[in-house]
């Protein structure tokens, strides 16, 4: 993204742009310029608004320059002061990656130093400081936004890797294009990629990591889950998925939540038994203290608002898609107005953006680029049009129309689109598109008229203005 940013004109500019991408990453030459800022202030809605519209404005000017893809793996890294881990886990990459890779490494306004440290390693990796702390989605997100791999690794800080640890993972992930993401086994974490281990310090963890990370396709395994410690998945896995969800608020559940909108795509999941790694183990979240147990329980209840049984939705899907894999907007609704870094407001309708002229009296939800590209583009629509179709509460022969919004004796909620009905997952889902207000009342037998489609999920919570 050359050139990417055009900054907002104010007196309160960043201070300093992103270091640039090395000449000479792992294995081969980069021509990077691309920049995004480093320290941002954000003093309020203006300045950030105007911000994002001059980054907007340097990222389409910059499309046309961008290089294509690193013929390698972005590994993502998030910190938040831990600058001994982070340098340990960087230590560990570089000894023990020979495959082609960039680092990115994305601070949440650490007070330890690691932002000092980071502009020491210019020419070494490529780095993102936040003036405050948004969480770990919000780290992992700025970190997938500057990503250039063609596939991408989001790696704790509190990890030290091993031999042939991406080389494994590659292997899996590459063995079958329908696996959305891979996990390796570690000695510190729950579920089944935990496992037993003999040593009792580092240098015997390396022996015995070296004797276990023997590539072994029997021992790759399909699962229902995995833990956010490493992931590794295909760029395309992130595009059709979108970004992590920035209502999981400093960290936790974040993971839970990108693996069921994996899932509902028709990807699946794998942990690669030839692959160990060592995990220190959820440093950043114990230095919460007394804090780790509210955050938890607010992760947990927003995960449950958001999803209500996630798992049955997964189900549910499964069996009624004939698609092999699908996208995040195969369960977004239609007939909504929404808007992502630039002024344009977009009418959504069928799975098409139509940019609105005129003024908006609507509601109009905020989506990241990477969920507006999703949509293919249609002609221009005045805005009244689009008002008449939000307003519709029933067709002239008075069945549900197009785009309605609706509930059943059920108790659930609904949208028709087309001949079919779309069931929103959680009250969460109809207040992320705004359409509380478009609710009226139908039974299940005009219901039943319609056949069922795919479910109706809320789009990730997305604060960053970047994105």
């Amino acid at each position: 993204m050359a050139k990417l940013l055009k900054k907002a004109r104010t007196r309160n500019r960043p201070r300093r742009s992103l270091k640039r991408k090395p000449k000479r990453l792992v294995k081969g030459k980069s021509k990077v310029k691309a920049k995004v800022p480093t320290r941002t202030v954000i003093h309020n809605d203006e300045y950030e608004h105007g911000y994002a519209l001059g980054y907007a404005e340097g990222l389409r000017r910059g499309q046309d320059e961008y290089e294509a893809p690193l013929d390698g793996t972005s590994i993502i890294i998030a910190n938040y002061n831990k600058l001994d881990l982070l340098k340990q886990c960087l230590d560990s990459i570089r000894m023990h990656t020979p495959n082609p890779h960039e680092i990115i490494v994305v601070d949440n306004a650490s007070t330890d130093g690691s932002a000092q440290f980071l502009e020491s390693c210019s020419g070494k990796l490529r780095y993102h400081i936040h003036e405050v702390n948004r969480g770990f989605s919000g780290a992992v997100n700025t970190g997938l936004m500057m990503a250039k791999g063609r596939t991408i690794c989001i790696l704790n800080n509190d990890i030290i890797v091993t031999k042939n640890w991406l080389t494994n993972l590659l292997n899996a992930l590459n063995s079958d294009s329908n696996i959305g993401i891979v996990g390796p086994v570690t000695n510190y974490i729950g579920g089944p990629q935990q496992i037993q281990v003999p040593y009792s310090n580092l240098q015997g963890m390396q022996v015995f990591a070296a004797r276990h990370n023997v590539a072994n396709s029997s021992l790759w395994q399909s699962v229902d889950r995995l833990v956010g410690f490493c992931y590794l998945l295909r760029r395309e896995t992130f595009e059709a998925v979108g970004y992590m969800d920035e209502g999981f608020a400093i960290g936790n559940f974040e993971d839970d939540d990108y693996i069921i909108r994996t899932r509902l795509t028709g990807r699946r999941l794998v942990i690669a038994r030839d692959c160990f790694i060592h995990h220190v183990g959820s440093q950043s979240m114990k230095a919460l203290g007394e804090r780790l147990q509210e955050v938890n329980d607010k992760n947990a209840a927003f995960f449950s608002a958001k999803w209500a049984n996630a798992h049955d939705w997964v189900s549910r899907v499964r069996a009624h898609s004939t698609r092999s894999v699908l996208r995040a907007q195969s369960f977004y609704p239609s007939h909504v107005a929404a808007t992502g870094l630039s002024d344009t407001i977009y009418w959504i309708e069928h799975g098409t953006k139509y940019p609105l002229t005129g003024p908006v009296h609507i509601p109009v939800v905020k989506l990241s680029q990477m969920d507006l590209l999703g949509f293919g583009t249609g002609p221009v629509m005045d805005a009244k049009t689009a008002a008449v179709k939000w307003n519709e509460q029933s067709a002239p022969d008075g069945s549900i129309p197009d785009g309605g919004i609706f509930t059943t004796e059920n108790g659930r909620w609904f949208q028709r689109q087309g001949s079919s009905f779309h069931e929103f997952v959680s009250q969460h889902a109809i207040a992320r598109w705004s359409m509380e207000g478009r609710v009226t009342h139908r039974s299940e037998a005009d219901r039943h008229k319609l056949q069922e489609g795919m479910p109706i999920i809320a789009a990730p919570m997305i604060y960053s203005y970047h994105l």
